[in-house]
C-alpha cells in the first residue's frame, strides 16, 4: 500500500509513523524543514515543498497512491487548493483533515472521500474517560457505538471469559482484545520472575482475539465494543460479580 501525507504537524507525523509501522510505503510532504526531518527516518520519502504553489506536486506519482491524506492543520487556502490539485492529478482517494465547518461543507461539495476531525475524536475520547468510571480512552464509531479501553473491574479479576460470557451477552458487549502488562525482555534475563515487571503503562502486549479460557488479571486493560448506553451498565455489572461469576 502506498500513501502520500501532505502536512506534517502532530497529526500528520503520527499518521506517517502508524502507516509506516503497518508496512505501508509513505511519501511525506511539508514546507517546514524541521517537520520533514522529523519523519525522514520512518517514511520511504520525505520532501520539503511550499504549499503555496500546487504545480510542483505533478512530479509525484499521485495516481499510484492508494490514498492522499491532506493533513494540513493551519492553512484553509492551502488545504482547499491542494484538494483540487490532487483531484486534477488523478488521486484514487483523498482524505482531508477538516479545519472548520465551512471547510467541511466545501470539501463535501468536492466529494472528498473521507473527512477527519482529529480534535473531535480526541474530545470524544476524553469525554468517555471522564464520564464512565474505569475508562481510559474511547473511540466514537458513530450510530451510538463506541470502542473503549477500560481497566479490569474488580469483579472480573481472576475469572475467565467463559465464566462471564453471559454477562457480556446480556449487555451486547464484545471483548475485542486484552492489553496485558509484559515483562521487559532484557530484565527477564537478569532478574527473578517476580521482579521483572515494569510499571510503565506502555509495556503491554495485545493478546489478539481473546479465547474463552483467557483469565483476566487485575491490571489488564480491556478493549470493548458496544452501544454507548450499554457500556456503563456493563462495567457496573461486572464490577459487582461474585466469586461464581454471577451478578451480586
Amino acid at each position: 500500500m502506498k500513501y502520500c501525507v501532505i502536512g506534517l504537524g502532530i497529526f500528520g507525523k503520527h499518521l506517517c509513523s502508524h502507516l509506516a509501522s503497518l508496512g505501508a510505503e509513505v511519501l511525506a510532504i511539508d514546507p517546514r524543514e524541521e517537520n520533514v526531518a522529523a519523519v525522514k527516518d520512518i517514511v520511504d520519502a520525505s520532501v520539503e515543498l511550499d504549499f503555496s504553489d500546487p504545480v510542483p506536486f505533478a512530479q509525484f506519482p499521485i495516481r499510484e497512491m492508494d490514498a492522499v491524506v491532506i493533513a494540513i492543520g493551519d492553512n484553509f487556502e492551502a488545504s482547499m487548493m491542494l484538494t483540487l490539485r490532487m483531484q486534477e492529478l488523478g488521486a484514487k482517494k483523498i482524505i482531508c483533515r477538516v479545519l472548520s465547518p465551512m471547510h467541511e461543507r466545501l470539501l463535501k461539495l468536492l466529494k472528498v472521500d473521507r473527512l477527519v476531525v482529529p480534535e473531535e475524536f480526541a474530545a470524544r475520547g476524553l469525554a468517555h474517560s471522564m464520564m464512565i468510571s474505569g475508562v481510559i480512552d474511547g473511540y466514537d464509531l458513530g450510530d451510538g457505538h463506541v470502542i473503549i479501553e477500560a481497566k479490569v473491574p474488580a469483579g472480573l479479576a481472576g475469572k475467565t471469559l467463559e465464566q462471564v460470557a453471559l454477562t457480556f451477552r446480556k449487555y451486547s458487549i464484545l471483548l475485542v482484545t486484552v492489553k496485558r502488562r509484559i515483562s521487559h525482555p532484557l530484565l527477564s534475563r537478569v532478574l527473578p520472575m517476580d521482579e521483572m515487571t515494569l510499571d510503565d503503562e506502555d509495556d503491554r502486549a495485545t493478546l489478539g482475539v481473546p479465547k474463552l479460557d483467557v483469565e483476566f488479571k487485575s491490571d489488564d486493560i480491556l478493549v470493548l465494543f458496544g452501544a454507548e448506553k450499554n457500556l456503563p451498565r456493563f462495567l457496573d455489572a461486572v464490577a459487582a460479580l461474585n466469586n461464581t461469576g454471577a451478578e451480586a
